[in-house]
């Protein structure tokens, strides 16, 4: 019973110096170091009596070591709501390769493809309170799109894209609680707006632009003064 809980487990180096700033003298820290190197080569069992009291002794006097859970943080492309806008990336990307006329890109590609550039350049946490300002990004989005029919000379495609349909029919390993990104906005879903290779850049750019602002001044994790 005396050995429970007596150097027990393997230590990676013995603390003499943490002895030392206590006030022992050197005879006594060599006694030590020679003792616990014995200990953790042997066994206590090995030891005089004698011997382990003294290391027990030691023991006493240094305070215990507490055993820290490291943890790891994980990076934005490992975020839930980064994985989810590149779910719809991919959908998106596969429809337009099969269904958009030549020489013309699909908005939704141009805005989900500057947000993930924006979340890679700004780092936002991406926790609870960051994604609940997230979700209202449907409003810039619809304005974004409004934007693109109007000054863009934006077009709808003649297939259309259901954002509901495609999340809840993949059969790849989506998230229990993603929901369609046309959730706060269905109209969406009636719509693909196209536009010309030479409108692109701009397009881009205003985007950039209008989700930058908002981000920067929305997710609590990007504002500075907190």
């Amino acid at each position: 019973m005396f050995l429970k809980g007596l150097f027990l487990k393997k230590e990676l180096s013995h603390r003499s110096h943490e002895l030392k700033a206590l006030g022992w003298k050197q005879e006594d820290l060599s006694r030590y170091e020679n003792l616990w190197d014995y200990s953790q080569r042997w066994g206590l069992i090995n030891l005089e009596r004698e011997d382990r009291q003294f290391l027990k002794k030691a023991q006493n006097l240094l305070p215990k070591i507490q055993n820290k859970k490291i943890s790891v943080k994980k990076t934005i492309e490992e975020k839930s709501y980064y994985l989810w806008l590149n779910f719809y990336l991919d959908e998106i990307n596969t429809f337009s390769n099969s269904n958009l006329p030549k020489n013309k890109h699909g908005v939704w590609t141009l805005l989900i493809e500057e947000e993930i550039k924006l979340l890679k350049e700004l780092q936002p946490v991406m926790g609870l309170t960051d994604t609940l300002k997230a979700k209202n990004l449907f409003e810039n989005r619809k304005e974004l799109i409004n934007k693109a029919f109007c000054e863009f000379d934006a077009k709808n495609n003649d297939e259309g894209f259901n954002f509901d349909e495609v999340l809840k029919n993949s059969e790849k390993d989506v998230g229990k609680n993603w929901k369609s990104i046309t959730e706060k906005d269905p109209e969406a879903n009636t719509t693909f707006p196209i536009i010309d290779s030479e409108n692109v850049d701009k397009l881009r750019s205003a985007i950039k632009e209008n989700l930058s602002t908002y981000m920067k001044d929305n997710y609590p994790s990007l504002k500075k003064d907190l």
